[in-house]
């Protein structure tokens, strides 16, 4: 007499379960979707000025920060801000080499793209995010730097009051 094997259970998908998954995350989804988009992201510890400005920014090709403690290119840090504030105010034609170095190498990759026919022309576009207690031969010391390099069109990011 042979013995009788026992029937194994046949495991199934919970769609209960999977449908409660699926339905929590297309609603984190749609929550954190924005409609305008978000072309700027703060950098941490920078706590920007407030505006009664309504113009949205375009396009950003590149992003300077200028927090308390550090600058920021791209959200890299790239010098203290320290170093910055120690350049002679006396001096005619101030840049910060550092930064200047880092916007050199942006400035290239944007001529390489122009190269390579991924844009049409090098705008020298750049959004500054300074602390509203921050001095302002910090920022003229970053704005000269970036004026340098080729970044003329410049824009200041800032937080939108509300009415």
């Amino acid at each position: 007499m042979a013995r009788g094997r026992k029937k194994v259970p046949e495991a199934s998908l919970m769609l209960t379960s999977m449908m409660d998954m699926f339905t929590i995350i297309l609603c984190f989804l749609l929550k954190s979707y924005s409609s305008e988009g978000t072309l700027l992201t703060n950098a941490d510890n920078l706590v920007l000025p407030n505006s009664a400005s309504k113009k949205k920014p375009q396009e950003v090709n590149l992003q300077v920060a200028v927090s308390p403690d550090m600058v920021l290119v791209d959200n890299k840090p790239v010098t203290p801000t320290e170093d910055v504030k120690r350049i002679p105010q006396e001096q005619s034609d101030p840049e910060v080499p550092k930064l200047k170095e880092a916007l050199q190498k942006a400035y290239a990759q944007e001529e390489e793209m122009v190269r390579l026919g991924a844009l049409n022309r090098v705008e020298g576009k750049v959004v500054i995010q300074v602390d509203k207690n921050m001095s302002f031969d910090v920022l003229y010391k970053v704005m000269n730097t970036c004026g340098k390099v080729g970044y003329n069109a410049m824009n200041f990011a800032v937080m939108g009051r509300e009415e």
